[in-house]
Formats: structure tokens, C-alpha cells, sequence
């Protein structure tokens, strides 16, 4: 790939580059699926205490209308077998829908938000599944309505994932049918009411995925604005805000792994001149140009390359040692040169070229320590007559471990 496309590829971001590639399969490339499960792990435990709460709230109501419907008060102790059913059921569930909520609420670290999200569901279904049984066994009225009711319940909450929404879906169906089956004879059975649980079914996949297709895209363009906010228009390369967010998770992948980080700081020589000379289109041009032959270099996933502002730039170079980072800034300092851009008013040479300073991060230095280090050197690189490089010699080679 030329150092030009590679530029142009860099500058869309990850997160456009991945909209742009659609997900309609509800699938990230790479690292980002990764990024985003952790992501709605967090963001799904305020749906999953809604969830329970919900369904809280819905099966006092009907333990309400129970004993407002019902001779319970009257008649308890001595009720049949089906009222005790009946309050067996929801009490249960009520028990079980605190126990999921004080899980949620304690919760921290890994979300365990959707399995207790569907649990909490769940017990609706089941609760008002057996309720609703023993209402038609018992000749008792709108027994098929409040069983629409727990059905329609089961399928309210926000914030599941699609396979979760299935999964909840399937569920909630499965064991409708299991019950019905098991406590009501086949003339009491209403097989239209069979069709209606089939058709909730398809609605809730229909929902889960237009649901979790919305979250993705809501991902995405955060995404790209965070992206955004730490990219320099002009070049499309890291700034120093994003540089400076960065350079820790790079610090801290470097000392696990014991590999060094190299540091390159470079400045366009004589810039204020070739602006003054070929005026500042000519110049931004020219920055960019030189913004993707730095790009050119960052090649693992962790390299970096950053305009600092004006004609300063940055790169960070992981697994980088002493030597390697020697031979990188005199091939970079070269391939600018070798870009050719005409500079009529340069002191040493026809062409833009730049100067160089670098240096290893050392362990537990702060990025604006490595960042001074690196400047110094630069400087050093400009007092010797520029267009050269002066990388850190250090005995022995440093790491970060």
C-alpha cells in the first residue's frame, strides 16, 4: 500500500470505516465486537433493574387484583389447592425479582446485567403463566387477557441484545406452552391464543434486532466524534489531545509485554519560509504529504503518529529498541527528503526536509517528560545544521519493563 492511500485510509477512523461497512449482521470487525460488549455490559445494567422493577410493579398489581377479584382474604387459610397455587406463584416471584434487584444494584465489574434482565422476565412469564392457568381451570374471567398482559410485559424491556431478545423471547413462549399444556385440559386450550404466542415470538425478534442494530449505530457515532476530537483536521493523523490519552494504555501494554517504546519528534525545516514563499495552501499541502509518509512507519497496532501543531510532529514506535529507533528516524528523515517537495528558500537543501529527536520512554516517565527529552534532541538536530536526526544513546539500551 502507497504511503498516500495509507494516509487516506487512516484519516476515515475505525469507527466511519466500520459504519461504512455495514452491520447488518450485527457484527464488529476485529477488536471493536470486543470493545463494544464491554461497552453495553455497562450500559445494560439501568435496563435490567428497570426490567425488574417493572416486573415487580406488574405482579403486585395483579396480587391486587387477586385479592380484590378473588375470596382469598375470607377464605384463608382454607383455600384450594389452585388459590395457593396461585399465591405460591407470585410471591416467589416476588422474592426472586428482589433478589435480582439487590444483585443489580451491587453489581460492579463484569455486568452480569442481561442474564438477571431475563431472569427477571422470565419469572413474570412463569408467574403469570401459571396464574393464568389456574384462573381458566377455576371458570375465572379475562384469564386469556391477563395472560396477553405477561406476554406483552415480557417483551418491554430496552437494552438487550438481540440474542438476548431471542433468547427471552423463546423463553418466555417455551414455558407458555409447557404450562398450558400441563395444567389445563385440551378443551380450555384456544389455539388462536397459540397463534398470538407465535407472533410475539417473530415482533420480538423483529425488535431485538432493529433495537441492537440502533445501539451499534449510536456506537459507531460516538465513535467517530470521539475520534474527531482527537484528530487534526488537516492531516488526519492523532493530535496532542489524543496522543496524550494514548501514550498510557501504551505504557502499560509495553510493561506487561517488557517491550520498548520509541519516541520521535520531528519539525519541518524552515517552514515559516516555504509558507511565505509558496503560501499556506502550498503549505498544508505539503504538511500533509509529509503526515503520510510519517503514517507510512506506524505499522503495528499500537504505533502512533501525531501532528503536535504547526509543522511539529510525533510518532511512537512500540517494541522499538535503541538501534531500531535509530534506523527509523534516519529512513524517515530520508524519505521526507526523497518526497521531493521543491522548498527554493531552504538553507540546506532544494527539498522540504525535516529534523529529528528521539528518545525511549523510560519507566514511569511521565509523557511530557518523554516529550521534553525528545524536544531537547530536536533542538540538537536543528543546532547541527538540520535536515539529520539525534537519537538518545543509552548504556545499557532501556526498556520499559
Amino acid at each position: 500500500m502507497s504511503s498516500s492511500s495509507q494516509f487516506g485510509h487512516s484519516r476515515i477512523g475505525r469507527y466511519a470505516r466500520q459504519l461504512d461497512a455495514g452491520i447488518g449482521w450485527l457484527r464488529f470487525q476485529g477488536d471493536m465486537e470486543r470493545e463494544y460488549a464491554l461497552q453495553i455490559d455497562r450500559d445494560e445494567r439501568r435496563p435490567a433493574m428497570v426490567s425488574a422493577v417493572f416486573s415487580l410493579v406488574f405482579i403486585v398489581l395483579f396480587g391486587i387484583s387477586d385479592f380484590i377479584r378473588l375470596p382469598l382474604v375470607t377464605r384463608f387459610p382454607d383455600l384450594s389447592a389452585d388459590m395457593w397455587g396461585i399465591l405460591t406463584s407470585r410471591w416467589v416471584a416476588v422474592l426472586f425479582l428482589l433478589g435480582c434487584l439487590y444483585i443489580c444494584h451491587r453489581q460492579r465489574g463484569v455486568s452480569r446485567a442481561a442474564p438477571l434482565s431475563i431472569a427477571a422476565v422470565l419469572t413474570l412469564a412463569v408467574s403469570g403463566a401459571v396464574s393464568v392457568c389456574l384462573y381458566k381451570r377455576n371458570g375465572l374471567g379475562h384469564a386469556e387477557f391477563a395472560q396477553l398482559l405477561f406476554v406483552m410485559g415480557a417483551f418491554s424491556p430496552l437494552g438487550l441484545r438481540f440474542r438476548h431478545s431471542i433468547m427471552l423471547a423463546a423463553g418466555v413462549v417455551a414455558l407458555t406452552f409447557l404450562l398450558r399444556y400441563w395444567l389445563l385440559p385440551a378443551e380450555l386450550r384456544e389455539q388462536q391464543f397459540d397463534a398470538m404466542l407465535l407472533l410475539t415470538l417473530v415482533f420480538a425478534a423483529v425488535g431485538g434486532y432493529l433495537r441492537e442494530r440502533a445501539h451499534r449505530e449510536q456506537f459507531l457515532l460516538r465513535g467517530i466524534l470521539k475520534e474527531q476530537a482527537s484528530r487534526d483536521p488537516l492531516t488526519g493523523l492523532a493530535n496532542r489531545r489524543g496522543l496524550d490519552e494514548q501514550l498510557e494504555t501504551i505504557r502499560r501494554q509495553a510493561r506487561q509485554e517488557s517491550q520498548p517504546v520509541g519516541l520521535l519528534l520531528l519539525d519541518v525545516d524552515f517552514f515559516k519560509r516555504y509558507n511565505d514563499r509558496y503560501g499556506h495552501q502550498a503549505g498544508d499541502l505539503a504538511l500533509q504529504r509529509v503526515a503520510a509518509c510519517l503514517d507510512a512507519f506506524a505499522h503495528h497496532p499500537l504505533d502512533m503518529a501525531c501532528r503536535m501543531g504547526g509543522e511539529e510532529f510525533a510518532l511512537v514506535l512500540y517494541g522499538c529498541g535503541e538501534a531500531a529507533l535509530k534506523d527509523r528516524a534516519d529512513t524517515l528523515c530520508a524519505d521526507v527528503r526523497n518526497l521531493r517537495i521543491d522548498h527554493a528558500t531552504s538553507d540546506i537543501c532544494a527539498f522540504v526536509t525535516v529534523s529529528i529527536g528521539g528518545v525511549l520512554l523510560q519507566p514511569q516517565e511521565t509523557a511530557w517528560s518523554a516529550l521534553d527529552r525528545a524536544d531537547q534532541l530536536l533542538y540538537e538536530a536543528k543546532r547541527e545544521g538540520r535536515n539529520r536526526t539525534s537519537v538518545e544513546r543509552l548504556l545499557p539500551m532501556a526498556a520499559v519493563a
